[in-house]
């Protein structure tokens, strides 16, 4: 099978991380929000207890206009910034070699890429992921990924064609049907995660580094305040506590990431994983892990010191055993002390980490 192609601009932002701003949204627009509301309510507070209705007025007429100022600005910025992610998307999009033709070609062998850089064949061994979309084919080995456009395809059953095929290798080296577990993700996993990689895969470091910038920080405003006002003024130690705190603040109201809860199958065998979701079809063999740590609730399998694949134990059934036999020989526990290489990454197409 022969597939001649080209990328489009249109079919390469399909598997870029969409933009997802919108104005109201953001944490500093929030952070505004809140001052306003508080001055509103002290303007409400002047009236309601006869400091002046003037005054009132004024501070809540203060408040509306500045929450007002704040959105339009807010929505400036979100706009901005959408530019600037498209500009940095064509950017990218221009540095990709021979976006205009390429051809792929699948045989009883391996497939092989053409473009006019060259030809590289690869055999079907080195095949790790296929995954798709509405507009696009991602085929991936270990250090690279071909982005191939349905459009390029003369029919729907050429399409069925290449997809049943790129399956069909993929399932080649799939470990026996009996030793796959399904699944699907609750927001308990993600939480159970983060904990045990906090407190036994090195990620207190990071948190130990926040908890001492703030603690210097802080120092630092004292220092500031005994210097600029000799006297002890509150006002001056107000302004910097919250211009101290008010930096962690606005990133924990930054929005959280999505996990991805869909339902999940996963084979295990000696030779490593095999991995399919709604979207995606990968195989990872246990070279590409680092280590593994397990809890009463979950598998830890990392890819490197802050990447990492969450499987639940409640899927295994009675085989969980069986899975830790094969983890126990293959990888051993992860030590976040010890330097793991991160897994290599696709030049033309980036790929989403597992979990992190």
């Amino acid at each position: 099978m022969k597939v001649a192609y080209a990328i489009s601009f249109e079919d390469f932002l399909t598997v870029q991380p969409q933009f997802v701003a919108r104005p109201g949204r953001n944490a500093g627009f929030k952070g505004v929000l809140v001052v306003c509301l508080l001055m509103v309510s002290l303007g409400f507070f002047c009236i309601f207890h006869g400091l002046g209705i003037s005054t009132g007025g004024f501070l809540i007429g203060l408040g509306i206009c500045s929450a007002a100022v704040a959105y339009f600005y807010d929505k400036r910025s979100v706009a901005k910034t959408k530019d600037k992610y498209f500009r940095n998307c064509a950017v990218a999009y221009q540095r990709m070699h021979c976006r205009d033709q390429r051809t792929l070609q699948l045989d009883q062998n391996g497939f092989t890429v053409t473009c006019h850089c060259g030809s590289v064949t690869r055999p079907w061994t080195e095949l790790v992921r296929f995954s798709e979309n509405e507009s696009v084919f991602i085929v991936g080995t270990k250090t690279h990924a071909q982005l191939v456009p349905k459009a390029a395809f003369p029919s729907q059953g050429a399409i069925t064609e290449f997809r049943a095929l790129l399956l069909e290798r993929l399932d080649a080296d799939r470990p026996i049907p009996s030793r796959s577990i399904k699944f699907s993700y609750i927001p308990r996993d993600f939480r159970d995660a983060r904990l045990l990689h906090l407190f036994h895969a090195g990620g207190w470091r990071h948190l130990a580094k926040t908890w001492a910038t703030f603690c210097i920080s802080a120092c630092g405003a004292y220092v500031i305040w005994r210097y600029v006002s000799p006297q002890g003024d509150p006002v001056v130690l107000c302004g910097l506590i919250g211009v101290v705190l008010g930096v962690p603040i606005l990133r924990g109201m930054r929005a959280k990431r999505r996990h991805h809860l869909a339902p999940q199958q996963i084979s295990f065998s000696e030779q490593g994983l095999h991995l399919q979701d709604s979207a995606t079809v990968a195989r990872s063999a246990w070279t590409q892990f680092v280590g593994y740590l397990e809890d009463d609730h979950i598998f830890l399998l990392y890819y490197g010191p802050r990447v990492y694949r969450i499987i639940p134990r409640r899927a295994f059934e009675g085989r969980e055993a069986e899975f830790r036999s094969l983890l126990e020989a293959n990888l051993g526990r992860f030590n976040y002390k010890r330097t793991a290489p991160l897994p290599p990454k696709p030049h033309d197409v980036p790929q989403s980490n597992p979990s992190t």
